[in-house]
Order: structure tokens, then C-alpha cells, then sequence
């Protein structure tokens, strides 16, 4: 044979294998290729629609709309005037840099944040998700600091037919409800009044420092006090945090079991009260929206159980809660909460009841997932068929 017939074969041979090596590469890398192209379809296929619950989270934000116009109407009636620079949006929810009752600094674009009506149905779809159906009791803890959160909370479990059991504290942070003729549980006296909302509070504290208001004016607090029991407001006053952590417990607990419960289905937190983590600094670090329960393992047990548990209530009402298997709403931080449930940080203008990511959710074919997860399987099969096996020598 010719030096030129032996070249020829070889050659012959060797793009032989090319071509074998070139359909392994091809069957090693068209099931990812199939995998990648199936999930560009489905993302591309998906349609958002209206929410579920779409009617009841609109039927909210109307209500809390309808709420801050009544407030503001209030505030201006009451001789307040309203900042065009604090208050750009003129919703009337936002008070003054420092005032008698002002406890700690707040964020001044989180309290504008917090009048957006929409949030009334953010915190709707919250409570569906922990499953909060109609006439179910919601443990509700409120301070001054964030009237809109409070007022978009009562508005929410008014929409959902939910029963709040709820307690607020007076004292507020800087541009919260701090004016003391005027404060947040003024604000819910004149809602009940123009009857724009059910669910109230019925107990109170003083807030700040010690949560009886150690650092407000003897007058101011004693005004303030006498308004409220005046109008059938129980007040909560303990000196000692234990005690008064107890006693809140104790109102949500035998609350609830009124009402054929063991205890609370959800509890709300709204605003920075201290019996929120008992005073401490977990309160501003702490995730914020729903906080599932580690373990359901206290709420089987009972409530009677909870109450006696060595660790139960350690360290305030959202550490308890999360004990005995209950999901909490912890409403604080603006900032990282609301663009987390597609609404805006201190916008300008405020937007209108009903507008916002918030009302509508992805929706995938199903019809057309399937079938791609089927093609898909198929080319992995036939992939790993035709790929060779090495065998493992023993």
C-alpha cells in the first residue's frame, strides 16, 4: 500500500472520531439547551391577573383612602396646619419634627411612605397568606409613630371581617402622631365617629420611655389619659416591663378565647413599641412583613401550655407569638418593605386606591409547563442512552 493510501485512511479515521465526539458533545448539552429554551417559554407565556382576593385588598384601600381624606379634613378643622415641604402630598398623616410626645427619630420618607392607602391591601394579602379568615381574632400592638400603617391595618381587617384585638401606645416617634391634642387615638376617635372604621383600639399605654412615658410632661400625659378613659379606652400603666408584657398577653389571650379561640390567629405589630421585643435592639433588624413560626409545636399543645412555658413571651410580644406557633406582621421598616411588595418609597404623588403590583400576581400555562417538562424528560432519556458508560473497573 502507498505511503498516500495509508495518509488517506488515516485521516479517514481520525474525522471519524471527530464526528463521534461531536455527537456525544451534541447529546451531552441538548438537555440543558431543552431545559433553558423550556424556561424562556414559560416565563414568556406567563399573564399577570388580578389576585384572588383582588376585591377585598381594593374594598381596603378605599377604606383607608376614605380614612386619611377624614383626617386630614380633621387635622386642618383642629387648627394644625400641614407642611408643604414635610408633607408634600398634604395627606395630614405627617406631625412635627418634636413635640412633648415625641419618643425617638423616625424617618421622616417613611412616614410619607406610610399614608399610601394601598398598604391597606398589602397588609390584606399578608393576612390571607397566614391564613386569617372572617371573624377570626388578629392581635393588634400600635404606637403613634406610623398613623397610616395603623389606620391601613384597622381598614384591612374591617375589609376581611377579621376581629382585632388591638392596644396602642400614645407616645411617637419625630413626624409621626405626635401632637398632643391630636394624637393617633384622637385620630381613631374621629374615624369611629364618622364611622369609616370598626375595629379600634380599646386599650392604651402611654408609650416611650418605659411605655408609661417617662420623658412626656406629667399635664400632657394626665390630658391625654383623662381623654381616652373618658371615652372607654382601658389603660394599661406598669411600671414593670414583666407586668405589663403579662397583662397585654393576658388581654389578647382571653380575647381571643372569647371569641372561641385559643388564642390569637395572627398578631400585627405596627410602629416600634417597646413590648414589641421588650426593648430590644432586635426590633429595627428584624425582618420585616410575615414572620413565620419556627415550629408549630406550642400551638398544639395548647394554650394553657404556652402560657406556662419557661421561654414564652421572653423578650416581647413578637418573639412570644413566634413561639407559640403564631405568624406575625411586623410592620417597620418602610424602606425595605413596601418596593418588597411592589409599592413605592415616599412617592410623589401618592398613588390612588387601587394602583400598585400589589393587586396582581404571575399566573404560568400549566398546560404548556407540562408539556416541556415531558420534551424534556424525553431528551434526557435519549441522552443518556446514547452517551457512553464507563465502566468502573472492581
Amino acid at each position: 500500500m502507498k505511503r498516500s493510501d495509508h495518509k488517506g485512511l488515516f485521516f479517514d479515521i481520525r474525522r471519524a472520531g471527530d464526528i463521534r465526539h461531536l455527537k456525544r458533545y451534541i447529546w451531552l448539552l441538548a438537555p440543558f439547551f431543552m431545559l433553558a429554551v423550556s424556561c424562556f417559554l414559560i416565563r414568556q407565556s406567563r399573564t399577570q391577573s388580578p389576585k384572588s382576593h383582588y376585591d377585598v385588598m381594593l374594598s381596603a384601600a378605599r377604606r383607608a383612602d376614605a380614612a386619611f381624606a377624614a383626617i386630614r379634613e380633621e387635622r386642618l378643622l383642629r387648627g394644625h396646619a400641614i407642611s408643604p415641604i414635610d408633607d408634600p402630598n398634604r395627606t395630614g398623616l405627617v406631625g412635627d419634627s418634636y413635640t412633648e410626645i415625641t419618643t425617638t427619630l423616625g424617618s421622616l420618607p417613611s412616614k410619607r411612605s406610610a399614608a399610601n392607602p394601598n398598604i391597606a391591601a398589602m397588609i390584606v394579602d399578608m393576612l390571607t397568606q397566614c391564613g386569617v379568615k372572617a371573624g377570626d381574632p388578629v392581635a393588634v400592638n400600635c404606637s403613634g409613630s406610623f398613623p397610616g400603617l395603623n389606620i391601613s391595618v384597622l381598614c384591612a381587617l374591617d375589609a376581611m371581617g377579621a376581629k382585632g384585638i388591638v392596644i396602642s401606645s400614645v407616645g411617637a416617634s419625630t413626624y409621626g402622631a405626635n401632637l398632643p391634642d391630636f394624637t393617633w387615638l384622637d385620630m381613631e376617635e374621629a374615624l369611629l365617629r364618622r364611622g369609616l372604621i370598626v375595629n379600634h383600639s380599646e386599650w392604651f399605654s402611654m408609650g416611650g420611655a418605659g411605655d408609661i412615658g417617662k420623658e412626656m410632661p406629667g399635664s400632657v400625659k394626665d390630658a391625654i389619659a383623662a381623654r381616652q378613659t373618658e371615652r372607654g379606652l382601658s389603660w394599661l400603666y406598669y411600671e414593670d416591663l414583666s407586668e405589663n408584657l403579662a397583662a397585654r398577653r393576658a388581654v389578647y389571650t382571653d380575647n381571643s378565647r372569647a371569641a372561641g379561640y385559643e388564642q390569637p390567629v395572627c398578631f400585627i405589630n405596627a410602629g416600634g413599641n417597646l413590648l414589641s421585643f421588650g426593648g430590644g435592639s432586635e426590633m429595627v433588624s428584624a425582618a420585616n412583613g410575615i414572620l413565620q413560626p419556627a415550629s408549630t409545636r406550642f400551638r398544639k399543645e395548647g394554650a394553657r401550655d404556652n402560657e406556662h412555658s419557661p421561654n414564652a413571651g421572653a423578650g416581647g410580644l413578637i418573639p412570644c407569638y413566634l413561639e407559640q406557633g403564631v405568624p406575625v406582621i411586623h410592620l417597620l421598616n418602610m424602606k425595605s418593605l413596601l418596593p418588597a411588595y411592589g409599592l413605592p418609597f415616599d412617592p410623589s404623588p401618592m398613588p390612588k386606591a387601587g394602583e400598585g403590583e400589589i393587586y396582581m400576581e404571575w399566573r404560568y400555562n400549566k398546560a404548556l409547563a407540562s408539556a416541556l417538562l415531558a420534551a424534556c424528560a424525553v431528551v434526557f432519556a435519549c441522552a443518556a442512552r446514547r452517551l457512553p458508560r464507563r465502566k468502573i473497573p472492581l
